[in-house]
């Protein structure tokens, strides 16, 4: 897991609960679960069915003029 989304988060849930001191730890080990539960849902949702994967080359069209 990227040590800079835990970072982030964890920043996050401190300013939410007011910035209070001493539960560093509690905040980072509340971020990687979070993000963790985040990225399995993700995993089984698959792809957005919307968006293009960046990894697939475009088609041409048939009226683009490209004879396919």
């Amino acid at each position: 897991m990227d040590e800079h989304r835990i970072r982030h988060r964890a920043y996050e849930i401190w300013e939410q609960e007011g910035r209070p001191e001493g539960r560093r730890a509690e905040h980072w080990e509340r971020a990687c679960r979070e993000l963790q539960e985040e990225d399995e849902r993700a995993k089984n949702e698959g792809p957005d069915p919307g968006a293009s994967d960046p990894g697939t080359p475009a088609r041409a069209s048939a009226d683009s003029g490209a004879g396919i």
